[in-house]
């Protein structure tokens, strides 16, 4: 659990510490160092379609490391209960089972990280949610390059990732059925109808931009959107920073 008493690493030392960084160019990042006790606090906005939206304070700590994974908490500003526990790898990796077998299901870092880079996942899904019944996940991520980006926390040097790819979704839909009653002058009629139900696929593509600022070891910035088989987007999601505490 994170220690009592934080201490806030000053963003004007931040951007004193990138100044080395300008200078490399493109020389390749190397994987951080984390200690239990670094912390990040974002601020997470969630829009979806035109009248969906919600705003929370999203707290991350690191609680515990191994030689490839850590433990992180993770809790929202506000929630009744403690930290979530959540095992992911060291360079932000996420992972779940998948048909029987520990697979990685995201990879927005993969070190050391230098321009042009890029590296993919693909995996089928088979376990049942709902009317779910599978999950084709694509991804493709590439290193593009460095920007400028401006958050609450401050101002920083990152390096950007741009992710792109398709989710195709195998949906079972059940029949209904309904009727209905029309009146007339010479009195009422009942109306029944069915529709069947089938298996159905569905097509969501998503987009991402991920801002990794290496004197703070994780994202400043992270913007994720989705879109239907039309190209309507369905939602979007907007991660900034708000602190960095570093263990002392």
């Amino acid at each position: 659990m994170p220690p009592a008493k934080r201490h806030w690493l000053p963003f004007a030392a931040l951007s004193a510490m990138a100044t080395p960084l300008l200078a490399q160019g493109d020389t390749a990042v190397s994987s951080p160092t984390y200690t239990p006790g670094d912390a990040w606090i974002y601020d997470d906005v969630i829009e979806k379609g035109q009248t969906g939206f919600s705003k929370n304070q999203i707290n991350i700590v690191v609680e515990g490391i191994d030689s490839a994974t850590m433990t992180v908490g993770i809790k929202t500003e506000g929630a009744p209960t403690g930290f979530e526990d959540h095992r992911i790898g060291t360079d932000w990796s996420q992972r779940r089972l998948v048909d029987g077998v520990e697979t990685i299901t995201t990879r927005p870092l993969q070190f050391p990280l230098h321009i042009g880079q890029s590296w993919s996942i693909d995996f089928t899904d088979h376990t049942r949610r709902g009317n779910l019944l599978a999950d084709h996940v694509k991804r493709s991520y590439k290193v593009v390059g460095w920007e400028d980006v401006t958050v609450p926390a401050g101002h920083f040097h990152a390096l950007k990732i741009a992710i792109s790819g398709v989710d195709d979704l195998t949906i079972s839909v059940p029949s209904s059925a309904g009727s209905a009653v029309v009146a007339s002058k010479s009195g009422s009629t009942s109306i029944a109808h069915t529709a069947p139900g089938g298996i159905v696929q569905v097509a969501r593509v998503m987009n991402e931009q991920f801002y990794y600022v290496p004197e703070i070891r994780n994202f400043a910035k992270s913007v994720e959107e989705q879109y239907n088989a039309d190209d309507v987007r369905i939602s979007r999601q907007t991660r900034q920073l708000i602190r960095f505490t570093p263990k002392a």
